[in-house]
């Protein structure tokens, strides 16, 4: 790549959960390998800036991506003292912690003023997480470029995206998306304040903001890659005249939790239990960091699993509902005798709480089938990158259009459930994927197919690369 001649200061400010933080991380190692001779400085707030320091240390970026951490005051808005990120609240408030992220806008207000009269000669480029759209202005304020970043895949945003701009929606079983007519969403797929949405309610009024930012901003960054999305990215072009970029997939190699921390010991112990068992024959079960399932659907899963009698990992989170997000594990979550009916039949649990799982090591160790998981969009690379193909049970925000495409169009996944799930059909679709079964081949021939795409994405030198991506990005919008 020919050095730029100009300076370049990125500044990349992701939203406050962890789903968008991880991404962000390996935005700013993208962005260091695209223009070494720019400086890179990730937003931050008190409570992500510490962990923020430790990855990047871990990734050898310590010394060339700072961190700048603004003041945030969650208890302001009614929402717990220590809630700086997702993990410290339920998913009834998130809504609340949007609304209160907009409090952070005096603070990067003087932030970019202060980067852009430390150097006035160099070209600032703000990097916003797709849900901190208000950065737009303050970026223009500072004569500074902007770019929203959608963490999510192209396909997901842009159904989602569009069903907000469509609200209120049909009363219909199922209906076709207006932007795109060859596109049919059902009820069944609609999270309930998106359901509920009219255009003036909380989340409404929210979304139509970020929506409006991506309209103008100078471009749109986006997690995943051309080749391997090229009908989600045509919609997202369709859907926002503004540039896109490919840049992902943004994954990262999860280095070990610390020799004494609780969930080391229990990643050490799930790995030393795979590499005892044949290839392909244990279904990976874990949800997101935000959304869980509730405690019937943890019985229903339960009975599942065992139904199926195939070897599995479940790594076990309080229910949805739970007043404390770090509860630990409590026995009447699962059926009364099923921990030492399953652990007879060969099944390995973590139950403990909001801890370190080595989620890239289970899903790349050989013994490991398929991933029961939320679908989001981390995950979903994370285990495709791996070859793993999926069952899915989206629970909320676009993860229901993640399953949608991957089982549809992708033919990786088998979407189990929605809201309800029943035992047998999910005993049925883990026989279908861990069995020997003609479905089972395709899907692991199909996920190897799109491992393969992944990996091209990562490597430095292919044309759809992750980093000529970059490159192109930096050349047309920054300009440096």
């Amino acid at each position: 790549m020919v050095a730029a001649e100009r300076r370049a200061h990125v500044v990349l400010f992701p939203f406050m959960a962890q789903g968008h933080l991880a991404p962000f991380r390996c935005l700013a190692e993208l962005a260091r390998r695209a223009r070494p001779g720019a400086r890179v400085t990730v937003v931050a707030t008190p409570g992500t800036a510490g962990p923020l320091r430790a990855s990047l240390a871990a990734d050898s970026l310590g010394g060339d991506v700072g961190v700048h951490a603004l003041p945030f005051d969650p208890a302001g808005y009614g929402l717990p003292a220590g809630a700086c990120t997702t993990a410290g609240i339920v998913s009834h408030q998130l809504i609340t912690l949007f609304a209160a992220s907009e409090s952070l806008r005096p603070a990067f207000q003087h932030l970019v003023a202060g980067l852009r009269a430390a150097d006035p000669g160099a070209e600032v480029h703000v990097m916003a997480d797709m849900f901190l759209g208000w950065t737009l202005d303050v970026a223009r304020e500072a004569s500074a470029s902007h770019s929203a970043v959608l963490t999510t895949g192209g396909y997901g945003a842009a159904v989602y995206f569009s069903l907000w701009s469509s609200v209120p929606l049909p009363e219909d079983d199922a209906f076709l998306l207006p932007p795109f007519p060859d596109v049919t969403v059902c009820r069944s797929q609609l999270t309930d304040h998106l359901a509920a949405g009219d255009g003036t309610d909380a989340w409404s009024t929210f979304v139509s903001k970020q929506v409006a930012a991506f309209a103008h901003t100078d471009a749109l960054l986006v997690n995943t890659a051309e080749n391997l999305e090229p009908r989600g990215l045509a919609m997202l072009r369709q859907l926002f005249n503004v540039p896109i970029y490919p840049v992902g997939p943004l994954l990262r190699a999860t280095p070990p939790a610390p020799a004494q921390s609780p969930g080391a010991k229990d990643g050490r112990a799930i790995l030393a239990w795979l590499d005892k068992l044949p290839p392909g024959s244990v279904l990976y079960v874990l949800f997101g960091s935000q959304y869980t399932i509730g405690a019937p659907q943890m019985m229903e899963l339960a009975a599942g699993l065992e139904l199926s009698a195939h070897r599995f990992v479940w790594v076990i989170r309080p229910p949805a509902g739970s007043d404390d997000v770090s509860v630990e594990f409590r026995p009447e979550w699962l059926p009364e005798g099923f921990r030492e009916r399953a652990e007879a039949g060969g099944g390995f649990y973590r139950l403990v709480a909001r801890c370190w799982a080595p989620q890239v090591e289970i899903l790349a160790h050989a013994a490991t089938g398929a991933f029961l998981t939320h679908c989001g969009w981390n995950s979903l690379q994370e285990s495709l990158g791996s070859g793993v193909p999926l069952l899915g049970w989206p629970l909320s925000a676009e993860q229901f259009y993640n399953a949608k495409v991957l089982a549809e169009e992708m033919e990786v996944c088998v979407e189990v459930a929605r809201a309800a799930l029943s035992t047998e059909k999910l005993a049925a679709a883990v026989e279908a994927v861990l069995g020997d079964t003609a479905e089972r081949a395709g899907m692991r021939r199909r996920a190897a197919e799109l491992r393969e795409v992944i990996a091209a994405a990562r490597e430095s030198m292919g044309e759809g690369s992750s980093l000529k991506v970059m490159d192109k990005f930096f050349a047309d919008v920054v300009h440096c």
